[in-house]
């Protein structure tokens, strides 16, 4: 390193004595301290006595002295008095005494304790938003965000996925004639029976809408695998269902059936909202497809339209065709039905009054 300025020096001295308070200790082969000087009663040494051990006296200094090694620093040092200091301990082989200097370090300690105290509020800080955005968007998603791998990006696109709804049949009347205690131990017994699967199959909650659950696949996994994927989780769904009623049977309390529609389509996809409360959204004519479908399903069935069917045909699941007039469809549309959990669909009489409604 090049030799620095003499004016330089002179300043960085002026610097060291007045912000870092220096003082010193000589102290011989034996431990004993020789002398002393600098800003001692700054750090509260102003009662030590010559002749005797350090380390009787400081014992923060106890084990190191004499030093073994030509150079030793210990940084941000707490005192007996409460002080923080920097302790660098010299020894000059040429020499039988070794030489103690202690520097303030009280304000790089008063500055790394606010810098801990900001850290562990931007930590807790980050833990209270994946919080929030796991209730909202799930782990899998969350961890995405957090780690930059979020596949969409933040001004939205355009994405083929597959969309999903699933609704409690019947839970309007059911809520009317209930309690609000019953209300919601009730939602609580049937969305986790939806959420669950969804999220086991690569999928994303977009919304809980009371009784009613959407949800998108094909973001987190192959487009062409979505509808498959959808299926599944329409199938888990129903036998999770099936579980919670037979709960219900045995606490005498009533059961509910779900119905489920799927569609696959382009959709827009983004993030909206602030950090602390984002939301994934799908929105578009698939996504009201969707809906419009599970407003048809009968309870306990997965009704598909002719895109989900066309890529699931090579599976040789076999699905129960019929037309339906949908609200806000000109024309009839091809659907394709499903009782993923029943050995017989209901009658087809059943079936077409169930098609003509709107």
């Amino acid at each position: 390193m090049s030799t620095l300025p003499e004016r330089m020096i002179r300043y960085l001295v002026e610097v060291l004595l007045a912000e870092r308070q220096p003082a010193f200790l000589e102290v011989d082969a034996t431990g004993r301290l020789l002398s002393s000087g600098g800003a001692l009663a700054h750090h509260g040494l102003t009662e030590l006595q010559h002749g005797i051990h350090v380390e009787e006296q400081l014992s923060y200094l106890m084990g190191f002295l004499p030093s073994p090694e030509e150079r030793v620093v210990l940084s941000n040092l707490q005192t007996g008095s409460g002080a923080c200091i920097d302790v660098h301990i010299l020894r000059d082989s040429q020499e039988t005494s070794t030489w103690v200097i202690l520097l303030d370090a009280r304000s790089e300690h008063e500055h790394k304790q606010v810098m801990q105290q900001k850290g562990n509020e931007l930590s807790l800080k980050t833990e209270k938003q994946a919080r929030v955005l796991n209730a909202h968007l799930g782990k899998s998603v969350v961890q995405m965000l957090l780690e930059g791998s979020w596949p969409i990006r933040s001004s939205g696109e355009r994405r083929n996925a597959t969309i999903l709804f699933s609704d409690i049949r019947d839970f309007t009347p059911f809520s009317e004639r209930s309690t609000p205690e019953s209300v919601f131990r009730t939602l609580n017994q049937y969305i986790p029976a939806m959420l669950d699967p969804i999220q086991e199959h690569s999928g994303i909650v977009d919304k809980i809408a009371g009784d009613a659950v959407m949800a998108v696949f094909g973001i987190l996994n192959a487009v062409d695998a979505s509808p498959k994927l959808a299926v599944h989780t329409a199938t888990a769904i129903l036998r999770n269902v099936a579980d919670v009623n037979r709960l219900r049977t045995a606490e005498g309390q009533p059961c509910l059936e779900v119905g489920i529609g799927i569609a696959t389509g382009p959709v827009a996809v983004g993030l909206i909202g602030t950090f602390e409360r984002r939301g994934f959204s799908a929105i578009g004519h698939h996504v009201n497809f969707a809906s419009r479908l599970q407003g048809q399903a009968r309870p306990g069935e997965i009704l598909l339209d002719e895109e989900s069917h066309r890529l699931l045909e090579q599976d040789g699941v076999r699905f129960n065709e019929r037309m339906l007039q949908l609200k806000g469809f000109s024309n009839p549309v091809r659907a394709f039905g499903l009782f993923p959990l029943l050995s017989d669909a209901p009658p087809e009489s059943e079936s077409r009054t169930k098609s003509h409604r709107s």
